[in-house]
């Protein structure tokens, strides 16, 4: 495990989604502060980061403003399905775990096209895989 990544995100809170993920796959311990706005978004994205995570078996702990990973984990589940809570950013922040899993699944991803109508495309044109399921 390396240090703790600790950063303040009140300019740019939509990042924050695509590091933690990251910092988890990475074996990255984190401390993210400034993310009062991310719980008034399409969805609370900090609960929801949490409820995803942790189907990957990462357990992140979360605050009103912030969150953290200390590096503990869970049992991941086996097949875990990523629920994006009609939320365009939860799709793709959770799309690049497949480069670490093999395989990753998303419930709806046809939400991207909120604000990135080409992201399936792209990920396919940079090398990834994709496959759609009924």
């Amino acid at each position: 495990m390396t240090e703790c990544m600790i950063y303040n995100f009140t300019n740019e809170p939509d990042l924050a989604q695509t590091l933690a993920v990251s910092c988890c796959l990475l074996d990255i311990p984190f401390h993210f502060t400034g993310l009062q706005s991310l719980r008034i978004k399409e969805t609370d994205r900090i609960s929801a980061l949490q409820t995803e995570l942790k189907k990957l078996g990462y357990e992140v702990k979360a605050s009103e403003a912030g969150m953290e990973w200390a590096g503990e984990r869970y049992e991941p589940e086996t097949d875990p399905v990523i629920s994006r809570y009609e939320d365009h950013r939860m799709a793709m922040t959770f799309a690049p775990v497949c480069l670490k899993t093999g395989k990753i699944r998303i419930k709806d991803p046809a939400v991207v096209s909120k604000s990135y109508p080409g992201f399936w495309k792209d990920l396919e044109k940079a090398g990834f895989k994709i496959a759609v399921s009924g």
